[in-house]
């Protein structure tokens, strides 16, 4: 295999989501009978967490008419409302979807969406018919392996989903939710040597200080800038439904508009996993192994006044992720406490609390320029920090295609 990855940048646009939903919304207002209109507002509005709106717009559609995308946002809409009654609106939502699909991995989607709606609703045989159906039709499905071995895991069956994950891998399946389910099945069986193997953190993570990037006097300079950039950015918003931040400042799409030290940075980032990349490229180890040939260089920015933080979480859609540190408050650089700290580990209520705590955590205590890099099947949090200043991070993954 090559030690090359070729990777690129996503495509910055001159607007936010919440201005361009504002563009959207008046042009549907114009054309009501647009479906494309349609299913692109639904879109942002999912995104901007309107998903009333979102329910509000198909109020009067004919949903059987609907196309595979437009359904399956009305479905994500009505689980965003976390009662029963939604929830059976969005499993019909999903069916619509998968008599709409024109492909197998869409087929898969909608299966794998369906088999949440039933898991929502305690009806775990339904749900677990629904989610090998769509690993049969696409194995490399990553939802229907998440929440399959979630099911297997909660019924407290690990060898069953080592089991899943070796077919799965045999037919060269690679992800991080496969890699993090099969982190938790080892550690639940108590082979936690295995778990650990499996997580690679010695070998597979990355910790260094950012290079001085061009034109700038000091690294300090280059961060101060940068933080007046992000915190001034019109993306700006607090907490996102379905993410793992807790009262925090986030920034989806930090590249929006005008951010040419977002986009230095960027330039910094990118240079720094291509090494990474290289230095890990003979490693006999299954991430290393299925190693993108390209990739996406997504990013986002985290910022968390005093008790902002992070619950355990792994990076879904991403083969390596990081995080760039650029601005930290004295107290948590210099602290010895786990507050405003990353840790890597493993979440009790998922492996146990006998094997996270044999499992052990790696606490990381974060410093101004600090650039980290780690599979993204990695599990991390964050605790709250208590200080005045703000945290601000700079996170990204790299998206395999």
């Amino acid at each position: 295999m090559s030690s090359h990855m070729i990777i690129s940048q996503e495509t910055g646009k001159r607007i936010t989501a919440a201005d361009e939903c504002v563009l959207v919304k008046a042009a549907y207002a114009r054309n009501p009978g647009s479906p494309l209109l349609r299913q692109r507002l639904a879109s942002l509005f999912n995104l901007g967490d309107a998903f009333d709106e979102t329910l509000a717009l198909y109020a009067s559609a004919d949903i059987d008419a609907l196309s595979y995308a437009e359904a399956t946002l009305l479905a994500y809409a009505h689980l965003a409302q976390e009662d029963d009654a939604h929830a059976r609106r969005a499993g019909a939502g999903a069916r619509v979807a998968l008599a709409s699909a024109e492909n197998d991995g869409q087929r898969a989607a909608a299966l794998a969406l369906e088999g949440k709606t039933w898991t929502r609703l305690g009806d775990i045989a339904a749900a677990e018919q629904c989610l090998r159906r769509a690993l049969e039709i696409d194995p490399h499905n990553k939802d229907a392996c998440k929440r399959l071995a979630a099911l297997l895991i909660d019924r407290d069956e690990p060898g069953a989903v080592i089991a899943m994950t070796d077919g799965l891998l045999a037919q060269g399946v690679g992800h991080s939710r496969l890699f993090g389910a099969r982190i938790l099945a080892f550690a639940r069986l108590g082979e936690i040597a295995a778990a650990r193997e499996m997580v690679g953190w010695n070998v597979l993570a990355r910790r260094a200080t950012l290079a001085r990037p061009p034109g700038w006097a000091s690294l300090d300079a280059f961060n101060a800038a940068l933080a007046q950039e992000l915190l001034r950015h019109p993306g700006v918003r607090f907490d996102r439904y379905g993410t793992a931040s807790e009262q925090t400042w986030r920034i989806d799409a930090p590249a929006t508009g005008e951010a040419p030290m977002v986009r230095a940075l960027l330039r910094e980032i990118e240079a720094q996993v291509d090494a990474h990349v290289r230095d890990i490229a003979g490693l006999d180890h299954p991430w290393a192994r299925a190693r993108p040939a390209r990739g996406t260089l997504h990013c986002w920015c985290v910022i968390t006044e005093s008790q902002g933080f992070e619950t355990w979480h792994v990076h879904q859609f991403g083969w390596l992720s990081g995080v760039y540190y650029v601005q930290i408050p004295d107290s948590i650089a210099h602290g010895t406490d786990p507050g405003g700290c990353i840790a890597f580990g493993l979440p009790e209520e998922l492996a146990g609390a006998e094997a996270a705590a044999a499992f052990g955590e790696e606490l990381v205590r974060p410093a101004p320029g600090t650039l980290m890099m780690f599979p993204s099947h990695s599990y991390h949090r964050t605790f709250p920090h208590g200080a005045a200043e703000r945290r601000i991070c700079f996170a990204f993954d790299i998206w395999p295609g």
